[in-house]
């Protein structure tokens, strides 16, 4: 198997992934972490548990790095952030279950709206694209969409890569 060619594919998807396709990658994970961790604390496997909870440990605290400090939605998100960190740390000390459950659904939950979010935007720059092929160049950084954080190429809501 040609593994040069298939890291190249990978690489080039990641290049050309949009900002909040790249955060969606990055929540996804978290969500797989936690799934993984809850498998290996049923089956007591503490190892792949404890490696599981400090991986999404550290996905949280790199989207936490990650935001625009200058928008109020990424001051809410660095508090919800640092809530998921501080209960991270609980469950992996405690090795709670019942905990590991409830947090859960909270971050597919913010996973789910992120989604939502994405798909919106992208709805917004395929109209405004149809609208601006009538009336001129297009505006690929976002600034006209009224989204915060998009005309400098990093979002208010996690990572950019562009």
């Amino acid at each position: 198997m040609n593994t040069r060619g298939y890291q190249q594919y990978k690489e080039q998807s990641l290049n050309t992934m949009t900002p909040g396709e790249l955060l969606l990658l990055v929540l996804d994970e978290l969500v797989k972490r936690l799934l993984r961790g809850d498998l290996a604390l049923q089956q007591q496997n503490y190892e792949l548990f404890d490696a599981s909870i400090d991986r999404c440990i550290a996905i949280v605290r790199y989207l936490d790095d990650t935001l625009d400090r200058k928008y109020e939605i990424s001051r809410e998100l660095h508090r919800l952030y640092e809530f998921f960190s501080y209960d991270l740390n609980r469950i992996k000390i405690g090795r709670n279950q019942e905990e590991l459950n409830r947090l859960r659904p909270l971050i597919v939950d913010l996973r789910d709206a992120f989604r939502t979010a994405e798909r919106t935007v992208s709805e917004q720059n395929g109209a405004n694209a149809a609208a601006s092929s009538l009336s001129g160049p297009r505006n690929a950084s976002g600034a006209g969409l009224g989204i915060p954080g998009l005309e400098g190429g990093r979002t208010p809501y996690g990572p950019s890569y562009s």
